[in-house]
């Protein structure tokens, strides 16, 4: 896609939403799916608060400039467009982890009696109940062990610690003045400590879209993933008039030159689309933009697919089977050019190890 772009800035809500969905239609098509839901989604809940709508708006703006960059070849916008689509940072992450944490419900009378089995020391000990009842500590525990034995690399969140997953241990015994601690400040201390492990966590994704980011990042995939190419851009009567009046002197005389030429500085082009016409030389390359490849996209869906995972609970209904995205490094073999580099090369020999000192 071209990054000289130059599309009106939308003036209504409803204009908006349009563009927005306009530009994610340029994303890749397992991406698009999630971010359709979520502009959607964040547009019927924002048009029913009539107080907060100019924030609105400028926050709908931004999100649009950011695609249109992203679109345009900001390979580091895209990539957090992707972790969001994906759910590995933002508002869908947050569904995940919900869905994650939550209890199943019991099928049964046997699943019923182990439920009220485990809250009943619960109930007694703390006499209420609150959010951390309805969370499925072993589950989320188990979760965040096989993270850590991933070994995630360039995570959007901080590692999780092996102590976080145990922060039964972590609580004090007495207070600052060697009293016994208070049931209800234990009780806060052990919310907050599952609250920091579970914001840490990369939840595990639906088994058909994990499947469909290996076959991308495996070469084995048959339907189409690549990103569809941009329509052209329609150009009225108005704009071409507009453009031929020559250059906005008018704002240089009121204005300093630095505040009139920055939406069209190197690093500010793909977020404005506004083309340089004062350089000798032409319009200048904005800074970061890149030219999307097939290449490419498999390395962003090789990155999303080594942060996401699942986890489906074993038949017999004791633990779960969790599989983390792990592409295999294999090296490549030596092509028949390359072979006499290696002929006759001599093996490298084990060092000699030294012994105990005489004594």
């Amino acid at each position: 896609m071209p990054y000289r772009l130059r599309i009106p800035k939308p003036e209504t809500p409803l204009h908006l939403y349009r563009h927005l969905l306009r530009e994610s239609s340029y994303l890749p098509p397992l991406a698009r799916l999630s971010a359709d839901k979520q502009i959607k989604a964040r547009f019927r809940r924002d048009k029913e608060d009539k107080d907060k709508c100019a924030k609105h708006i400028r926050d709908g703006l931004h999100e649009l400039r950011v695609l249109r960059a992203a679109n345009a070849g900001d390979m580091a916008r895209m990539r957090r467009v992707l972790l969001r689509a994906f759910g590995r940072i933002g508002r869908r992450r947050r569904d995940l982890v919900s869905r994650l944490v939550q209890r199943d419900t019991p099928t049964n009378t046997q699943e019923l009696a182990k439920y009220v089995a485990e809250m009943a020391p619960l109930a007694e000990k703390y006499k209420t109940h609150d959010w951390l009842d309805g969370w499925d500590i072993e589950k989320l525990r188990t979760f965040a062990l096989s993270q850590i034995n991933a070994s995630l690399n360039n995570s959007p969140k901080m590692p999780i610690t092996i102590n976080q997953i145990t922060p039964e241990k972590k609580l004090p015994k007495e207070n600052s003045w060697g009293r016994p601690l208070p049931v209800k400040l234990a009780r806060t201390k052990l919310k907050n400590l599952w609250k920091s492990a579970a914001d840490k966590i990369m939840p595990p994704l639906p088994v058909e879209e994990w499947k469909s980011l290996q076959a991308i990042v495996e070469g084995t995939a048959q339907q189409r993933w690549l990103p569809s190419s941009r329509r052209t851009l329609a150009r009225g009567i108005s704009e071409s008039a507009h453009a031929s009046r020559g250059w906005d002197w008018q704002s240089y005389a009121v204005k300093p030159v630095a505040v009139v030429d920055r939406p069209a500085n190197r690093r500010n082009k793909l977020l404005t689309g506004v083309v340089d016409d004062n350089t000798p030389t032409g319009d200048p390359r904005p800074i970061g933009c890149h030219d999307y490849t097939a290449r490419a996209w498999r390395r962003m869906f090789s990155y999303i697919w080594n942060l996401s995972a699942t986890m489906r609970k074993r038949p017999d209904g004791k633990g779960w089977d969790i599989s983390w995205g792990k592409l295999d490094q294999q090296a490549a073999s030596t092509t028949p050019g390359m072979v006499e580099f290696f002929k006759d090369f001599p093996y490298a020999e084990k060092p000699k190890t030294r012994g105990k000192r005489a004594t």
